[in-house]
């Protein structure tokens, strides 16, 4: 084998999934690698390729060693996130014992550049706009000794361990030229999330980038446009789009689509197309997505639901305006009402996504918040989330934070359901105080309990009560760690 993609183990048997936006080790919350996938399409162009998921499989690196030993790839290309990247990076030593070259690729690797080539055995690091990057590797490494010189996108170590960065990839401006991802090297019949009402269910892309810039994000906020995905949003066709979903649901059965856009409903004339092709199809689907709340319309809205859109997530973070203001949200709650009642209206269900911890918080605003979201929960029977505010490397709001002396913890504590971040009138202990009072108050709340149990149409909703239960066992015991 050539290249070998690999999903790396649990987090102490905590499912991570390690997608450039959403790396939090997360209960119950099992999705397709799919960034690895996108990779695994783009190599197999010019070179032969696998796959291993050790994430669903529930794998230990065991596992995984002896199907290096047996296959002995030239390169080795896993994923990565803050909190398991002790687990992530080990991966290279194992590599090493093969005579494997071993790297990661995403915007939280390149923003920790330097600290991860010091640290670990690592010999590469995929920075941007991937596939590009990939098809160059893919064609250079069964010829060439160094696949890695001259490739722009990546950064490596040479032969003197001397790390050399090639520069930025441009980013691709027409995304249908991206292959789509090789999903016939994942078990598509394992995966779910706790939401979903029918499965087998995917994660799918139909965009990157996106028009916010929240200083939090991954994706938005990042200092360097070029990481990652890129911060500029651009996206597939309708028709490029239709076509993935095509081949979702006739080759492998899919039922149901998680998109991962950061907001899906940028371009509401794509999405008109988008939904009257499902239904011009035939396309027996469901799906929900990210959105803004000042990016959706009522017209969409009845296109999306008729085209078998049951959810849609938005995130308004804070009920201050001050502290939506300096986190560059540029959305008002007032806006985010709005957006709830012409959904509901729609017949989709909203979902809404708070944070604590922002520049400006206090134990004032954080009761202002949790005041408006039980407010929302309870009126329109919606479902709330709560993560703390966390400062990822390259984001605007990690630059804010060192400047000021505000983390408190190592990269690896770096995750959003435990603080690892304080402020001069906001300790550690308070925001886990008030993140558990959210859950308490808001999520937790016996009368949005009975609500959401009388809201159930489906039977896979019955069927993942169990793992509700779990998840309300332990954020009642306050051990909120990992359950968003």
């Amino acid at each position: 084998m050539d290249i070998l993609f690999v999903n790396q183990p649990r987090l102490n048997g905590i499912p991570v999934p390690r997608e450039i936006d959403c790396s939090n080790p997360q209960q119950d919350f099992l999705v397709q690698p799919l960034g690895l996938a996108y990779l695994a399409a783009a190599a197999k162009k010019y070179c032969s390729v696998g796959l291993i998921d050790a994430n669903i499989l529930d794998k230990d690196y065991n596992f995984i060693e002896e199907a290096i030993s047996k296959d002995k790839p030239k390169i080795i290309i896993g994923g990565f996130t803050a909190p398991s990247m002790e687990i992530d990076l080990k991966l290279g030593e194992i590599a090493k014992k093969y005579n494997s070259l071993f790297g990661v690729w995403g915007p939280l690797p390149a923003a920790m550049r330097d600290f991860i080539f010091k640290n670990y055995e690592i010999d590469f690091i995929i920075e941007n706009e991937p596939e590009m990057t990939m098809y160059e590797i893919a064609r250079k490494v069964k010829n060439k000794k160094n696949p890695f010189k001259g490739v722009k996108g990546l950064s490596y170590k040479d032969s003197k361990r001397k790390v050399i960065w090639n520069g930025y990839r441009k980013l691709e401006p027409n995304l249908n030229s991206l292959p789509i991802p090789s999903y016939e090297l994942l078990e598509m019949d394992k995966y779910y999330t706790p939401y979903n009402r029918r499965l087998p269910m995917t994660i799918m892309r139909t965009s990157r980038g996106c028009i916010a810039k929240c200083i939090f994000c991954i994706t938005g906020g990042q200092t360097d446009m070029y990481r990652g995905y890129g911060a500029p949003w651009r996206a597939y066709s309708a028709e490029r789009t239709l076509r993935e979903i095509e081949l979702l649901v006739k080759k492998f059965g899919i039922k149901e689509i998680n998109f991962f856009d950061a907001e899906f409903t940028i371009n509401k004339t794509r999405v008109i197309e988008i939904c009257k092709g499902i239904l011009k199809r035939k396309l027996d689907i469901t799906w929900n997505c990210n959105a803004r709340a000042d990016q959706v319309s009522e017209e969409a809205l009845k296109w999306m639901k008729k085209a078998g859109c049951y959810g849609i997530s938005y995130g308004l973070e804070s009920a201050n305006k001050e502290v939506l203001a300096c986190a560059k949200k540029n959305i008002t709650p007032e806006q985010v009402e709005k957006a709830v009642i012409i959904t509901k209206k729609a017949g989709i269900q909203p979902a809404l996504y708070f944070m604590i911890g922002l520049p400006h918080e206090t134990e004032e605003t954080i009761k202002e918040t949790i005041k408006f979201a039980k407010k929302m929960a309870l009126k329109y029977n919606l479902r709330p989330q709560c993560t703390i505010a966390t400062p990822y490397p390259g984001t605007t709001f990690y630059e804010m934070a060192k400047k000021n002396n505000w983390i408190k913890e190592d990269y690896e504590e770096l995750e959003q359901t435990t603080p690892s971040i304080a402020y001069p009138g906001l300790s550690q202990e308070q925001l886990k105080y008030w993140h558990k009072k959210f859950y308490r108050e808001v999520v937790l709340n016996p009368i949005r309990l009975i609500k959401r149990v009388l809201r159930i149409r489906h039977w896979n909703e019955i069927k993942s009560i169990p793992m509700h239960l779990k998840d309300f066992v332990l954020s009642y015991l306050n051990k909120l760690k990992y359950i968003r």
